[in-house]
């Protein structure tokens, strides 16, 4: 009886019909993510995320949207990205999206991650199936996905801005074409840069990432499955080592990819996709991984804000 009346109760909170009529379909934890974005925003773990993420981000990070302009506020959108090796912006962006635009990303996060961080609902996070996120889209909402997933962030430093999606990875596509939304590329600039991993960096130095990586395109069967989950696990679990960067941080969003269900093949908008985000990355991100380049940026905006300042 308690779960029923907590079902009606969120479903009384969801005003828009076609959002409630597609939370409906699932269960209780995963309707939350249908709420209003100002619903979503003023629930207490994201008010509370708000003083740690927010403040440190803007303050510490200078962070900063560029190319807002070229979404459609009013329309639903999949955001695509590369994976960081550390997870640290994720949470970051998407508080501080809200701040600066009213709207809530609902992100789709892996399916074994959830049910142990079941608090990221209240972020408005999905386990990542694709009828959710066709949900989600069909609902106007923004969503955003990492192709690449926790294989991307297991590439090592050397290729931190490298695209690197799975073969098997389409699933995007088919969400994106199923709902007839448009496919945004976006970037972190600096987003390696803004945490530093003391294990993770001697890993790579020592070129064990490359061998964890060599080892696994030989395919071993059994071996090379079981091989990747216990990576992923102790990936995973070293992530949250970290010591904060003074690096600047600017997310920066990319033309929509476009596309045409009716002739384009989805092996065809995925590669577009690809290099749609490799060009973003390639565009702001020169230099590669480089913590004094990032560092530097952060210093030249201080001197910009203090100049503005003094001037006034």
């Amino acid at each position: 009886m308690e779960l029923t009346n907590l079902k009606k109760k969120t479903d009384k909170a969801i005003a828009d019909p076609v959002a409630r009529n597609e939370a409906r379909r699932y269960s209780l934890p995963t309707r939350l993510a249908f709420l209003p974005d100002k619903t979503i925003g003023e629930l207490w773990y994201f008010r509370l995320l708000t003083w740690i993420y927010y403040y440190i981000f803007i303050c510490f990070h200078d962070f900063e949207i560029i190319g807002m302009d070229k979404i459609d506020p009013k329309q639903s959108c999949l955001f695509i990205s590369r994976h960081s090796t550390h997870n640290a912006e994720i949470t970051g962006i998407i508080v501080c999206s809200y701040y600066e635009t009213g709207r809530v990303i609902r992100s789709l996060i892996h399916r074994q991650l959830i049910p142990f961080f079941p608090v990221l609902r209240l972020l408005g996070c999905v386990p990542g199936q694709r009828d959710t996120a066709i949900s989600l889209l069909n609902s106007g909402f923004w969503v955003a996905v990492i192709p690449g997933g926790g294989e991307e962030a297991m590439v090592g430093h050397e290729n931190a801005y490298e695209v690197r999606w799975p073969e098997k990875r389409k699933g995007f596509v088919h969400v994106a074409t199923e709902a007839q939304a448009p496919i945004v590329p976006t970037f972190l600039a600096n987003q390696e840069e803004m945490r530093w991993n003391p294990i993770l960096f001697f890993w790579n130095l020592l070129g064990l990432g490359r061998l964890y990586s060599s080892i696994l395109k030989l395919n071993i069967p059994i071996f090379t499955p079981i091989l990747n989950t216990i990576g992923e696990i102790v990936w995973f679990t070293m992530t949250w080592i970290q010591i904060p960067i003074p690096a600047k941080l600017t997310l920066y969003i990319g033309d929509p990819i476009p596309y045409d269900i009716s002739k384009d093949s989805i092996e065809d908008i995925v590669e577009r996709s690809r290099n749609s985000l490799q060009a973003l990355i390639n565009r702001h991100q020169p230099q590669g991984k480089c913590y004094s380049n990032a560092i530097k940026q952060r210093i030249a905006s201080l001197k910009k804000y203090w100049i503005s300042k003094i001037s006034k």
